[in-house]
């Protein structure tokens, strides 16, 4: 899982608190680390079986953070696809108030932050607490209120759908979470954020580097377009001073539309009878950088990739997937599907020079099941799933470090987890024209 860093030892600390359930024989260690340069704590929780029992791990938090005496208002990011991080403020009262996704990938719906403020703290003024987790997979922020005004706030794992099974010697680690405080409103609470990220969480070589002004066909000709079509719209970017022509979707298998061949990442020769090749060498020989679509969590059912795996889409066994936006989720649970799509992903990459990729992500998960696991673990699925996202976006941006990424709808890119994606979004232009 993504996690804050440093690049040396001296620049952090980390206490390790660990407690034993004797009953069960449980070992939990508490991840405290403090930052040499950064009035920041990370908190996380690690889990071990040191039993003979397996047990079964039903809800497990990051943190748990208590207060006393202080009347908190709270502040939330809601909002829905282009309208992300809508600020949400309002009183806590008594009970228990809980701020949740359970989408299986982090969402515009409810971003995985909230701050606690005093009532009349402002931009300038007034003290906040910031809370952010560093994880893309369904998540829950629990703050109670009881009935002597203390307050108690739990951040982690959504334990809606989720159960995991805990073999004896096995561990489980959860997500991160940062928490930050400012005295001086929520400016300096945001600006904490903003270089924590910037030097903690963020690997990625163009962290500070200007982002390229580019042109997208999508547009100009959404799936009606062949090599001679996009030509002109190449050379008359050249004349604007474009830096950058990235071909979007319908560039591969038989995609004329947004019904067939997710999950066939291969040349369409119809559309590039010369190869995928051809086209970015005339690109780069105007001078300009060539971008490339994708869509790698997605499979269409007119594909090649379902009529030789129908085992491969996450579906309920009996039961009829559920379309959205005429496609259907890939099971990246099961690292075979993770290999076959990052095998075809690097085909590409090794034979086409490819400067930059959008990455694209236009639907949530459903139809909550993997085929390879038992029935006692299936409440492993949600979790399962983000980690196997992870580990073939990690070996991507490990194996090509010099291509540059954009989220594109990319439902699980919030701003602390997916850090080599945000990185096209900040700390540099980044002017995207649409023809």
């Amino acid at each position: 899982m993504p996690a804050s860093f440093v690049k040396k030892d001296e620049d952090a600390e980390t206490l390790i608190i660990t407690l034993e359930d004797k009953k069960s024989s449980l070992e939990f260690e508490l991840f405290y680390t403090i930052f040499k340069d950064q009035p920041v704590i990370t908190r996380s929780v690690k889990v071990k079986n040191m039993g003979s029992e397996t047990h079964f791990l039903n809800k497990i938090s990051s943190m748990q953070l208590d207060f006393v005496d202080q009347e908190f208002e709270i502040i939330t990011l809601p909002g829905a696809h282009m309208n992300e991080r809508q600020l949400s403020r309002s009183k806590i009262d008594q009970g228990i108030h809980t701020y949740a996704s359970n989408r299986g990938t982090s969402s515009p719906q409810m971003n995985p932050f909230i701050a606690l403020v005093n009532h009349d703290t402002n931009e300038f003024n007034g003290k906040a607490y910031g809370f952010a987790f560093v994880y893309s997979g369904n998540h829950k922020f629990e703050v109670e209120k009881d009935q002597i005004e203390q307050l108690r706030l739990n951040v982690g794992i959504n334990n809606y759908g989720f159960a995991w099974k805990l073999n004896k010697g096995a561990e489980f680690q959860t997500p991160e979470v940062v928490l930050t405080y400012s005295d001086r409103g929520l400016n300096q609470m945001s600006q904490t954020f903003h270089h924590f990220i910037k030097e903690h969480i963020i690997r990625s070589r163009y962290k500070d580097m200007e982002r390229p002004i580019l042109v997208n066909n999508w547009e100009a000709t959404y799936f009606d377009f062949t090599e001679e079509k996009l030509l002109p719209l190449v050379d008359k970017a050249k004349k604007l001073g474009i830096e950058m022509f990235v071909l979007d979707d319908g560039w591969f298998g038989h995609r004329d539309s947004d019904r067939s061949s997710l999950g066939d990442w291969f040349n369409y020769d119809k559309k590039f009878p010369n190869g995928l090749e051809h086209l970015a060498k005339y690109v780069h020989g105007q001078g300009m950088k060539f971008g490339l679509w994708f869509e790698p969590e997605k499979i269409s059912l007119d594909s090649e990739l379902y009529r030789h795996h129908h085992d491969y889409l996450m579906h309920v066994p009996g039961r009829e997937p559920t379309p959205s936006r005429r496609q259907f989720v890939l099971d990246l649970g099961i690292k075979e599907v993770c290999d076959n799509i990052y095998q075809q992903i690097k085909r590409v990459l090794d034979t086409v020079k490819i400067d930059y990729i959008k990455w694209d992500m236009n639907r949530h998960l459903t139809d909550i099941y993997e085929a390879d696991l038992p029935a006692d673990q299936q409440g492993e699925v949600y979790h399962r799933y983000v980690l196997g996202l992870y580990d073939l976006m990690e070996k991507l941006v490990s194996d090509y470090p010099d291509i540059l990424f954009e989220a594109c709808s990319l439902v699980v890119a919030d701003v602390l987890t997916l850090e080599w994606l945000i990185t096209c979004l900040r700390f540099g232009r980044a002017m995207i024209l649409c023809c």
